[in-house]
């Protein structure tokens, strides 16, 4: 487990030092004077980033009844695997953004971390190594109003919801002994499966902006697939499908933003204006 030690080691070192860096090299740069105009009606913008992570399977192989579906209780720390993501996300307003993503996954599993003897004797395990692109729509939930002076800063946090489409590659590796005739056809026979299948990521997520130009994030993203070979392995008592899910950690860098419309009207009448007639008056003195 020391790649996934490593992993979470350099997230959270990152996610540490690049907003640090970003707050100093944006200090004092930035007028604040729209900041809760902003805050209220942001506008479209255009954002890139990574993101890093762990994920996990349900599937046949270590399931607690062999000749039942696999569940959530059938999930166990010992499969969490690395993940790692590169994304853009284009935020068209405070509502509604459209993410792409690419990423790459381990998934794994094996018969001895079930808690039925049966299912250990099985002596079954996998690898399965997941390249996959997705685009997702993301819902972000209203913004509250209720706390003025708090909620008028630099550091925003956003919740959202998401669901879409992904198209993914995988390439299972199943290791054990043959336990019967249908596992003897299956392990022995070509094209069992399509090694690109479809899946509908669906999650929830939260964001924070920091000085109006780097984001931290955390999301958790299920993938719901529609076939039964995600682990290389299939019982003819059980009809399923397998399903992946991941968390992960991300930050991002807001490549471009734009203000509303009535932001920039309020810019050029108010506080343009106010800034004009103060020096009109301090010149009459």
């Amino acid at each position: 487990m020391n790649y996934l030690k490593i992993t979470i080691i350099s997230v959270l070192l990152a996610l540490l030092v690049l907003p640090l860096m970003a707050q100093v090299q944006t200090s004092g740069k930035r007028s604040a004077r729209l900041n809760y105009r902003a805050f209220a009606l942001p506008g479209p913008r255009l954002e890139a980033g990574i993101s890093m992570g762990a994920a996990n399977a349900i599937t046949d192989i270590a399931s607690r009844n062999p000749d039942e579906p696999s569940s959530l209780l059938d999930v166990y720390s010992r499969g969490l695997s690395p993940s790692l993501a590169l994304f853009g996300r284009y935020k068209f307003n405070s509502a509604f953004a459209l993410k792409g993503s690419a990423s790459a996954l381990m998934l794994r599993g094996n018969d001895r971390w079930s808690p039925e003897i049966e299912i250990v004797n099985r002596g079954k395990s996998f690898t399965n190594n997941v390249i996959e692109a997705s685009v997702v729509g993301e819902l972000y939930m209203p913004r509250s109003y209720k706390r003025l002076k708090q909620d008028f800063r630099l550091n925003w946090m956003d919740l959202y919801l998401f669901s879409g489409l992904s198209v993914f590659y995988h390439n299972p590796q199943l290791k054990g002994p043959v336990i019967d005739d249908f596992d003897y056809l299956i392990m022995n026979t070509d094209n069992v499966f399509n090694q690109i299948q479809l899946a509908v990521p669906i999650g929830a997520g939260m964001k924070w902006t920091l000085a109006s130009q780097w984001t931290l994030g955390m999301d958790f993203n299920f993938r719901y697939t529609f076939f039964d070979y995600l682990d290389g392995f299939r019982r003819p008592s059980v009809s399923r499908n397998d399903h992946f899910f991941s968390g992960s950690l991300s930050i991002g860098y807001i490549l471009r933003s734009s203000q509303q419309p009535s932001n920039r009207t309020v810019n050029s009448f108010v506080f343009d204006r106010s800034n004009n007639n103060k020096t009109r008056n301090a010149r009459s003195r």
